[in-house]
């Protein structure tokens, strides 16, 4: 694999999802996985833009907030946006350069845009709330818990991204089972960041704000 464009020539309904040659047109006449094409038409049926949204009301909440509440509800933000620049950016990097079909391609493509969108909400949300937000973003690098968790939530995708690097420039280098059982990990991973880290972020800001 050594360009942009390469011809794979398997029959698109021969193809596994993952590791069995480029994905070369992107054609959605003949689909392996329809699944993939029906997320695709739900995600694009959802597409906003954060400053669509008016948060004018929630500048005069936030300032009516407790110290303390202020400082979860910013805190978690803060983890969102870690949690969001991840997703915006690693599943392209990682799992696009194995990816065989193009169904899969394409929501992969569309999930980090959306990814994206989230992160651009935050700064929204931030802009509302603080005459200038970079007193939010600049110190966020410098909290040791935010750096533990960006270790915490990085380390599947940073060995799958090093595999499939390695993919690219000779596919015979690497052994199979190894890069498929880091794919699964990232999968697993990815869940337990959507299903279980978001939720327990917002959990946290509308239980302290609930108390």
């Amino acid at each position: 694999m050594t360009g942009v464009f390469e011809i794979n020539n398997k029959e698109i309904l021969d193809r596994r999802m993952f590791l069995d040659g480029p994905v070369d047109i992107q054609r959605y006449d003949v689909l392996k996985y329809r699944i993939f094409d029906k997320m695709v038409e739900k995600q694009l049926g959802f597409f906003w833009q954060p400053n669509e949204v008016d948060l004018s009301r929630d500048s005069s909440d936030f300032k009516k907030l407790t110290d303390n509440e202020q400082h979860i509800f910013v805190s978690n933000l803060k983890r969102q946006i870690l949690l969001d620049s991840v997703q915006g950016r690693s599943p392209s990097l990682t799992l696009l350069p194995l990816v065989s079909i193009p169904e899969l391609e394409n929501w992969i493509t569309l999930w980090t845009q959306n990814e994206s969108l989230h992160s651009r909400s935050y700064t929204h949300i931030i802009r509302n709330i603080y005459s200038d937000p970079s007193v939010v973003f600049d110190e966020m690098m410098d909290i040791k818990e935010i750096i533990d968790c960006s270790d915490a939530v990085t380390k599947d995708y940073d060995e799958l991204y090093k595999l499939a690097l390695q993919y690219q420039i000779d596919p015979t280098n690497v052994d199979l089972y190894d890069i498929k059982k880091k794919i699964w990990l990232v999968m697993n991973s990815v869940n337990v960041l959507e299903g279980i880290r978001f939720y327990v972020s917002f959990a946290s800001t509308e239980g302290a704000l609930v108390v």
